[in-house]
């Protein structure tokens, strides 16, 4: 398999060594993961003008979960000056319409996940490189990236330090078990209609069962990213 990727790399973190794997969503393409974690990198822990009020719940058995914005032991923690991160480009390119994505909309689940082990296969074989053998490895990813990024987990359970799952589907993983250490944060927009509600629960009822979630719903936004949640991440990042 032939994978591209955008990459930006400390060669020698001296306090961040977080490598980001990222995966972006259905349509879009390596830069849009970017985008999310440079903002991420870039919050002030102020909200922007278009901030909304989230709602939260959090699994009991997570350490991230007892993690609080404000809370003055995680706000001196720094994430560092940029983020270090390998984002890669969705196998299929849409023709005519342009963008990416890592397996067909509306195929079933034995096809998503055989695609999504293609991908984990080859991922896994560049992060074994001795470059990044020291590293923090945070998956993050958007709708079907994010799918991907659990399969990933699902797949190489102990390989993983944390992973951010913005609007997955997790349709075909009813009744799935997850065995790993791997921290989670799962977050969707309450007026989300891309992703069904019961796809919405299942993923929240397969990682809590895991045990080491941090779960976020956010008001009024759809299949999307707010300012809220850009916080909410970065919080999550400080307390790993």
């Amino acid at each position: 398999m032939r994978l591209r990727f955008t990459s930006d790399l400390e060669a020698s973190p001296a306090e961040d060594d977080r490598l980001f794997v990222m995966f972006h969503g259905y349509g879009n393409d390596e830069s849009e993961m970017v985008r999310i974690i440079d903002a991420v990198y870039a919050c002030d822990d102020g909200l922007g003008p278009d901030a909304t009020p989230h709602a939260v719940q959090s699994s009991a058995a997570s350490p991230a979960s007892a993690v609080s914005p404000g809370t003055a032991s995680v706000s001196a923690a720094p994430l560092g000056a940029t983020p270090s991160y390998l984002s890669f480009r969705g196998t299929y390119g849409r023709p005519y319409m342009g963008g990416h994505y890592w397996y067909p909309d509306g195929c079933d689940a034995e096809e998503r996940q055989r695609e999504c082990a293609s991908v984990g296969e080859a991922v896994t074989q560049l992060l074994a490189a001795p470059t990044f053998a020291s590293r923090r490895k945070v998956l993050v990813g958007f709708s079907q990236g994010g799918y991907l990024s659990y399969r990933l987990v699902k797949a190489y359970p102990d390989l993983f330090d944390a992973t951010i799952l913005l609007s997955p589907s997790f349709k075909g993983e009813e009744g799935a078990t997850l065995e790993s250490p791997t921290r989670f944060f799962l977050a969707y927009g309450a007026e989300d209609h891309t992703i069904p509600t019961e796809d919405q629960r299942n993923a929240h009822a397969v990682l809590e069962d895991a045990g080491h979630l941090t779960y976020r719903t956010y008001p009024g936004m759809g299949h999307a990213i707010c300012d809220q949640e850009i916080a909410d991440i970065r919080v999550f990042l400080r307390g790993l």
